[in-house]
């Protein structure tokens, strides 16, 4: 029991010490955001990292340069 409990916070900490970042783009559509945010994610996933899912896996800093490319502006979420 005390195992799982254990597993269950770092799984938590591992997703909360992650920088997050929001993206702007004048004049961009949803559907193009998430299309590029989908492919950025793509990209960015990191299979071996700790997360339950795509988003909790990707590489924060890589999908940033990715959506940067794309002409987005990336600023820390706060």
């Amino acid at each position: 029991m005390a195992l799982r409990f254990a597993a269950a916070a770092l799984l938590l900490a591992a997703g909360c010490s992650r920088a997050e970042f929001t993206y702007d783009k004048p004049g961009v559509t949803p559907a193009r955001f998430d299309q590029d945010l989908a492919h950025c994610q793509r990209e960015a996933d990191r299979p071996s990292s700790v997360g339950l899912s795509r988003a909790q896996r990707a590489d924060q800093e890589a999908l940033k340069r990715c959506m940067e490319r794309k002409g987005y502006q990336g600023k820390r979420a706060e």
